[in-house]
């Protein structure tokens, strides 16, 4: 796969994932109670403290995040990386939706979750890939002929 090609998938993928993050949010506060439950300073049950808002905050940002490092470093970094945050985030994912589905049932919300992780989780394929096969074919060199030159009779 060609490196810019990689690139701009994956920086795609990215901000796909970071929108889900903000929609999943966003979907949660319409759910019946969900916005008293957070105006009283709790979430699912939990008192919000600044270390959880920095964490929701940081399921918004890292993604955005690694939309730029995937665009900015160089390819053998940028598929590391990729593959490690797309893991997380993936594992992250499927963290959420088992969780949910497991307490409450499936909502909307939810739902955003699983497709940001199914995401995060293509892009951590696409970066495996990647990293097992970094060049496609080598290119052929300007002056040597793609295919032999047919013999002319006259």
């Amino acid at each position: 796969m060609d490196a810019l090609i990689f690139r701009i998938r994956v920086t795609a993928l990215w901000l796909a994932v970071a929108i889900a993050a903000t929609a999943s949010f966003l979907l949660y506060m319409y759910m019946p109670g969900a916005l008293e439950e957070l105006l009283a300073g709790e979430m699912e049950g939990e008192t919000l403290t600044d270390a959880n808002l920095f964490l929701l905050a940081a399921f918004v940002v890292i993604p955005l995040v690694m939309a730029g490092v995937a665009l900015l470093v160089s390819d053998r970094v940028n598929r590391y990386a990729n593959l490690i945050a797309g893991t997380a985030f993936g594992l992250f994912g499927v963290f959420a939706v088992v969780s949910h589905v497991l307490d409450d049932g499936f909502n909307v919300h939810v739902l955003m979750a699983a497709l940001g992780g199914a995401g995060a989780l293509l892009i951590a394929g696409l970066s495996l890939a990647a990293l097992r096969h970094p060049t496609s074919e080598p290119a052929t060199p300007a002056s040597e002929p793609s295919r032999p030159h047919e013999a002319t009779s006259t």
